[in-house]
């Protein structure tokens, strides 16, 4: 999310047009706030060239050779910008001058080029955009999104006719709501740009910079941040990251407390199967305790007299150690439970003839 702000020094006055914009979305919102953000001031169509080079320059070796030979050598002794590149396989350059100085970190923005872009807002792809300014009169085609060409009529629209614009036809500028131009295009259906004045239109197509017109012509010789493109590149990289950082988090959201279920569930199963008669509260607490009981030298004497006494038949089923007392809970054989240590404390006859017995150790009587 950044603001740019668009700015045409017209022979009116000056004109600015604030966007808040989402480049890698292609997401705009008019702002009625001051100028903040990126400043992008119009070179005006006046001093603009557009050229096609020859058909026969296939290579980029023979476009850049050629472009500094037939045109910029002509035009050593100026502060211009350029640009060039290849479309349907021939190759175009867009040469600007600015009527001010240039300076490093400036964005500048052809007029025509910035035209095209307010003319793709109206959801044309194909067409002609008409601005009329105070001392000029603008003309640009429009095919398939790209800027076809463009005219400039200076001293008003006396050398302009009609059919120098074909197909959808857009005007701006404020010199389009003159009567004499509603009446010049009387009988023809004509658009206009919907999200600002007319006299703002160029200012609007320049604040889109970056935003509008993928396959449009930029100059990059004096700017210090990057390309559009790779701008959109980066922020479509960032963009996936984010969307796959949400996923991830979502999915943690989802299984991280599922995978905690499992492993509390498996927790109480092992201490459930080594201590079946020990009710399972905290696994890891009573585990604990247990271990720390087991430490203390009364446990481990008991727990040996125990061992010693019982016959080796016997499975032993949960065992407790509490207050210097030690009771353990074990299965035995019936024949065998006349040769029993400690103090018999609970007797459960089972089918099969077996007993489960509950024996005591330490304490009185011990």
């Amino acid at each position: 999310m950044i603001f740019q702000t668009g700015i045409d020094q017209g022979a009116s006055g000056i004109k600015r047009v604030t966007l808040l914009v989402f480049p890698f979305l292609s997401y705009y919102r008019v702002l009625s706030s001051s100028p903040r953000g990126r400043r992008i001031y119009l070179i005006p169509s006046h001093r603009v060239l557009l050229r096609n080079l020859p058909p026969e320059i296939t290579r980029p070796e023979e476009a850049e050779r050629y472009l500094q030979e037939e045109i910029l050598s002509f035009l050593k002794d100026r502060h211009i910008l350029w640009k060039l590149w290849w479309e349907e396989g021939r190759a175009r350059v867009l040469v600007a001058e600015p009527e001010e100085r240039l300076e490093k970190g400036v964005f500048w923005d052809a007029e025509p080029v910035a035209l095209v872009r307010a003319f793709l807002t109206t959801g044309l792809r194909n067409g002609t955009i008409v601005d009329f300014g105070r001392r000029k009169v603008t003309l640009v085609r429009v095919r398939e999104g790209r800027l076809a060409g463009f005219r400039c009529f200076l001293n008003g629209q006396r050398e302009f006719e009609e059919g120098d614009s074909s197909g959808p036809l857009v005007v701006s500028g404020g010199g389009s709501l003159s009567p004499e131009v509603e009446k010049f295009f009387t009988g023809r259906e004509i658009k206009r740009v919907p999200a600002v004045p007319p006299e703002k239109v160029s200012a609007f197509g320049a604040a889109l910079w970056g935003v509008l017109g993928r396959n449009l012509p930029t100059f990059h010789s004096y700017f210090l941040e990057i390309e559009p493109e790779k701008a959109r590149r980066i922020s479509g990289i960032l963009l996936t990251g984010l969307i796959l950082s949400s996923l991830l988090w979502g999915g943690l959201k989802f299984w991280v407390p599922v995978i905690h279920r499992q492993l509390k569930a498996r927790e109480r199963a092992l201490f459930h199967k080594y201590y079946p008669g020990t009710p399972v509260v905290a696994p890891l607490k009573q585990l604990r305790v247990l271990v720390e009981e087991a430490r203390e030298p009364g446990f481990q004497s008991l727990l040996k007299q125990a061992l010693e006494g019982l016959p080796k038949e016997a499975r032993i089923m949960a065992l407790t150690f509490e207050e210097g007392r030690l009771r353990i809970k074990a299965e035995i054989p019936e024949e065998k439970a006349g040769e029993l240590p400690g103090r018999l404390c609970e007797v459960k006859k089972l089918p099969g003839g077996t007993e489960i017995v509950t024996l005591e150790f330490g304490g009185e009587g011990s």
